[in-house]
């Protein structure tokens, strides 16, 4: 019920962001107390990541039931009553606002406060009213790394919001991408996707590519701006081309093969990315 894999990649964006904004006033994590707030960091935002899946599920239980992808979720199949299982999501959720709170700093709680509402309040039922939920639901998907930074320096700056900027872009594909393939499934949940409210139009490939080359520009910001030296915008420019070329592909043959190919290169981007902007770091 929590997504521990979702959990996860939020855990290693916020990891990005705190590393980052550490590196940023000169420090190496060489104290303690850096490690101690990165501890807190991390627990914080998993509790508050794991309560608003576990909430998610909770409000989207009945379209759950009628989808095979989601069929099996334990509210689902009566595993978990639907009571127990709000009361757990929010003690997760503000378990998780609470700890940023006293043991990072107010900016960090309000982040993750305002992740949760924007996943559950707005992004939720977007899915069911309008194809702009993959945009919707993306802003939240790129807070993590911001409330990293801010754990780390007190304060919101350009380096937090192209991490942002990154990570925005990214879901775009890759969303899309999980979309194409469970088309019929979105169908039968009552979801309004893109591939299914326009399954003969080319609008769901215009928009994967009009966001991957977004991503490769917005990619090379870090760059711009000096957090990241040549090895990273030789690497980023490497791997946002490659990741362009298995778009492009979306737009020439729509198909679900093709969809699959563009979600694993999405899926294998961003760790090497990340990868990318550490081992750039620890060098310089």
């Amino acid at each position: 019920m929590t997504k521990p894999r979702i959990a996860l990649m939020v855990l290693v964006t916020a990891y990005l962001g705190y590393y980052l904004g550490v590196r940023s006033q000169d420090s190496h994590m060489t104290d303690w107390s850096s490690w101690l707030l990165l501890l807190y960091l991390l627990i914080g935002t998993c509790a508050a990541s794991a309560g608003s899946a576990v909430l998610n599920q909770v409000f989207e239980h009945r379209h759950d039931a009628k989808m095979a992808r989601t069929k099996n979720r334990p509210i689902v199949t009566g595993e978990v009553a639907i009571l127990p299982a709000m009361i757990f999501g929010i003690i997760l959720s503000v378990a998780g606002i609470t700890i940023l709170y006293f043991f990072t700093n107010p900016i960090t709680a309000g982040i993750s406060a305002a992740t949760i509402l924007l996943y559950i309040l707005i992004y939720t039922p977007s899915k069911r009213i309008s194809t702009w939920n993959t945009i919707i639901g993306s802003v939240p998907g790129a807070l993590p790394p911001v409330g990293g930074w801010t754990a780390a320096t007190g304060e919101l700056a350009a380096p937090a919001w192209i991490l942002f900027g990154i990570l925005f872009c990214w879901q775009m594909p890759h969303f899309l991408a999980i979309a194409i393939i469970y088309a019929a499934d979105y169908e039968k949940g009552g979801f309004k996707m893109l591939p299914n409210i326009y399954p003969e139009s080319k609008r769901t490939s215009y928009i994967i590519l009009f966001f991957t080359i977004a991503l490769l520009i917005t990619s090379l910001g870090l760059y711009i701006i000096k957090i990241g030296g040549l090895f990273y915008a030789v690497g980023a420019a490497i791997l946002g081309m490659v990741f362009l070329v298995y778009a492009l592909q979306i737009i020439f043959h729509s198909t679900k093969q093709n969809a699959r190919k563009l979600m694993l290169v999405s899926i294998i981007y961003l760790p090497l990315l990340l990868i990318i902007i550490l081992i750039e770091r620890i060098l310089n």
